[in-house]
């Protein structure tokens, strides 16, 4: 198992699902790589003509937020002697996930699981379930509150 894709969504749970990686990168000698999945990116042409500018300008903090965020996490790994790099990719999450899975070849996918009601479920989705049909490795779901 040389490379493990975590992927993140917020930062409060980011921090639990990486030590969860940590142990495992361990264990088997492996490659961190971590994948927060953002919306299309604000900065380019089609981005700029989808609403007011107040939305244009929270996107783009936002965006920047998230690439912050990453890169932090992708550095605390390296300080601790850890093989790791971080990706912020634009696009819908399940299938962004399941390209970088291919792309990179990675091993086994780190995630984190909402416990989610039927109705929502129903109308939103669910992305766990949806990476988990298609991917061909070990996808280790981590329960957050």
């Amino acid at each position: 198992m040389k490379n493990i894709l975590v992927a993140i969504n917020f930062e409060k749970n980011a921090e639990h699902l990486i030590s969860k990686a940590e142990e495992m990168a361990v264990a088997f000698n492996s490659k961190i790589w971590i994948l927060h999945v953002t919306e299309p990116d604000p900065d380019d042409y089609l981005g700029l003509e989808a609403g007011p500018q107040f939305a244009q300008d929270r996107r783009v903090a936002k965006r920047k937020k998230e690439q912050a965020l990453v890169e932090d996490l992708t550095q605390k790994l390296k300080d601790k002697g850890f093989d790791a790099e971080g990706l912020l990719i634009s696009g819908p999450t399940a299938k962004t996930i399941k390209k970088e899975v291919k792309r990179l070849d990675i091993d086994m996918v780190i995630a984190g699981h909402h416990k989610r009601n039927f109705f929502y479920q129903m109308f939103v989705g669910n992305v766990e379930q949806d990476i988990i049909e298609d991917l061909k490795v070990p996808v280790l779901l981590i329960p957050l509150n």
